[in-house]
């Protein structure tokens, strides 16, 4: 058979199962330290490791082949009994899958496996198992190494009787029943097989069906090679996900049936979970159906408009009706679809979570604290668009709470604390939004030295802390540079970070709060839009201009009186659930005008006002009318006008003018600027 698989083809489903891998090998040697007894999750590492030798070598990826070879000799000493689970042990296969993930993240740009210089893992993962194996390893329990050696024999079987005539025999293989790539597994054995001097002759079904997967689970082949029917067997079953290999001599029409694999061959590399049915879509394709509900839904609002304007006419009456049925239908099909794509571009935030036990892990070793990291929730789903922007404020929240949040052993016991500090990593679902909480049990953060450390920086002026709630001093930690720390370490206390997740947070439209009690610990929230695209809005007018003001920003509407407000400070205020509200004039601060009323100004006997809160100041916008609620699509300013504070977007309404979408964190950043 002259044609050949493209091993190009497979590249990009060969790294996507040493990513599956790689996470899974660090999430499960977190665990493993935590509970060195669990011998399921000894063998879920060990068939990670074996999958992704049998996989790389295949490739030709031999660093990676080498790397997870040796690390699977270890799990092997660990499942025989001669190796205990170690935190220096945990370390080391650690920092072999930090090595492999290095080499795999150069694939893609090279086009080959990268010329990283591995000899150091190498050589310490070689000295670890000489050094802290006790005894050989009993042969039936040793699957790999008994594999190896049977392989050795089988080839020097081969070499001492090879006959340099060739033979004929049909190959049937059997793939394992949760096989995840059909076409990869047909692939590896083919390629397998050629590279050993095989001939293969023909396949069935033909070579085309199985790239595409269209075979079930099993495929034959016709092979010429002068190697015995053994080794030809064992060649195969070293490939992952191959459940059995049958022979047959095509000349002597003589069945061969290789030996049944041992105990300890059982070990098959197959992925250790039920395999989800998922579809690998393009994210730009994602964006593009995205784009075409949003189109939808803007039909909708146009069509809903023109009824209206239908039915200011009586003799349009028959026809209202039907436009009405007409627009029925189209909603429920647009809200449907709509559904249908936004579940398409969700992701359960374990996409992201996964990644932190180990860091958390790393940080306490290297603080020196003992430290119980626990997620909850992480099978809630959010915009895929939106996981990539919380990242970064996750790692700093959770650095933090190792880092000022916990307490040293000591000084935990002499509080009365369990010596092990505890952090909580949870999400849930809240009506429209998701939110993320980043809990410790430490030491909380000190209102006094907070409101001592935000007057000698200069953030407040003397007279104002002591002024200022708890709630409202709380909030001066996410100012740039502000710390107090009063030590620099390699984890934090630099001043960096806190910031940086405010902004990531405010910049998709979320919040980022606070809750501190000093000696019980601190509590971190992000609330997030479950997406970006779609939003509810309440449709307002300012100075003759319509803006869109998303409903996640929207704690209340009031009717404000005249006789309700008073001035403090200069500014306009009315209480608001017990708690002074300023009111300010959304036209004003749109045009980056003084936003506060002035007493010689005329103030109206009602004020229309939209309770908006914020992480950093909650505040009463006063507008001219409020129109209603309208479900919006949120469009790009485009990279011609760029990002304007204030403004999160338009939106095409359904009259086929041109909203614009306030955002309210940083609108109300002009009146600390600007007002304040």
């Amino acid at each position: 058979m002259t044609d050949r698989f493209d091993v190009n083809k497979y590249v990009g489903v060969f790294l996507e199962e040493v990513d599956e891998h790689l996470e899974s090998l660090e999430e499960n040697l977190v665990q493993l330290e935590k509970d060195p007894e669990d011998t399921e999750r000894v063998q879920a590492i060990f068939r990670s490791y074996h999958t992704i030798k049998g996989s790389s070598a295949s490739m030709g990826f031999c660093r990676l082949s080498e790397l997870a070879h040796l690390m699977e000799n270890i799990l092997d000493a660990v499942r025989s009994g001669s190796l205990a689970v170690t935190p220096s042990m945990v370390d080391i296969l650690l920092r072999g899958v930090d090595a492999m993930r290095r080499l795999r993240e150069e694939i893609p740009l090279l086009g080959a496996e990268p010329e990283l210089d591995i000899s150091h893992h190498v050589c310490a993962l070689k000295n670890f198992l000489q050094e802290k194996e006790t005894s050989p390893l009993p042969r039936e329990e040793s699957g790999e190494k008994e594999e190896d050696e049977d392989a050795s024999g089988a080839r020097e079987t081969s070499i001492a009787g090879e006959n340099t005539e060739k033979k004929d025999y049909l190959v049937r293989v059997m793939l394992a029943e949760d096989c995840s790539m059909k076409g990869v597994r047909a692939y590896l054995v083919i390629n397998r097989l050629q590279e050993e001097g095989v001939e293969v002759t023909s396949t069935t079904p033909p070579l085309s069906d199985l790239e595409t997967e269209n075979f079930s689970r099993e495929f034959t082949m016709e092979v010429r090679t002068s190697l015995l029917p053994a080794q030809l067997a064992e060649d195969i079953r070293k490939i992952a996900e191959i459940e059995d290999v049958d022979l047959s001599s095509l000349e002597e029409e003589e069945a061969f049936q290789p030996e049944q694999e041992t105990e300890g061959e059982e070990e098959k590399p197959r992925f250790s979970h039920n395999l989800k049915k998922t579809v690998w879509v393009e994210m730009e394709r994602l964006d593009a159906l995205l784009n075409l509900v949003g189109e939808l839904v803007i039909d909708r609002s146009r069509l809903e408009d023109s009824i209206q304007r239908l039915g200011e006419q009586d003799d349009f009456t028959r026809l209202q009706d039907s436009l009405d049925d007409t627009i029925t239908h189209i909603g429920r099909v647009t809200n449907e679809l709509q559904m249908e794509i936004m579940k398409a571009r969700m992701l359960p935030l374990a996409e992201v979570f996964n990644r932190f036990p180990r860091m958390v892990r790393d940080l306490a070793r290297t603080s020196g604290k003992e430290i119980d990291f626990t997620i909850e929730g992480e099978e809630t789903e959010l915009d895929r668009s939106l996981l990539e922007e919380i990242t970064d404020p996750l790692i700093y929240l959770l650095r933090n709470a190792i880092d000022h949040g916990i307490e040293d052993k000591e000084e935990r016991m002499r509080a009365g604390k369990d010596g092990r500090g505890h952090v909580l990593l949870k999400a849930y679902q809240e009506e429209n939004s998701v939110v993320i909480m980043v809990k410790d049990d430490g030491k909380g953060i000190p209102l006094a030295k907070l409101r001592s450390r935000a007057l000698e920086m200069g953030l407040v002026i003397s007279e104002e802390p002591a002024k200022m709630s708890d709630r409202e001093i709380m909030e001066v930690i996410f100012h740039p540079g502000f710390s107090t720390n009063d030590q620099v370490t390699d984890v934090s206390g630099r001043g960096v970070g806190m910031d940086i997740v405010k902004r990531n947070i405010e910049r998709v439209n979320g919040q980022a709060l606070v809750q501190s009690e000093e000696g019980r610990g601190t509590t971190f929230y992000l609330r997030l839009p479950l997406t970006l695209a779609i939003v509810r809005a309440l449709m307002i007018r300012a100075n003759d201009s319509m803006y869109a003001l998303p409903l996640s920003d929207v704690v209340e509407i009031e009717k404000v009186r005249k006789r309700d407000t008073h001035w403090v400070n200069k500014v306009l205020t009315t209480l608001f659930r017990g708690d002074t509200l300023p009111l300010l004039e959304l036209k004003d601060l749109i045009h980056s005008r003084k936003a506060e009323y002035t007493k010689e100004k005329e103030i109206p006997d009602v004020l229309y006002t939209i309770v908006v809160n914020t992480s950093r100041v909650k505040a009463g916008l006063v507008v001219d009318e409020i129109l209603g609620e309208q479900e919006i699509v949120i469009k790009s300013l485009g990279s011609f006008i760029g990002d304007i504070r204030g403004l999160g977007g338009a939106t095409i309404l359904g009259d086929g003018r041109i909203s614009l979408v306030l955002d309210v964190a940083s609108l109300l950043w002009r009146f600390s600027q600007v007002g304040g």
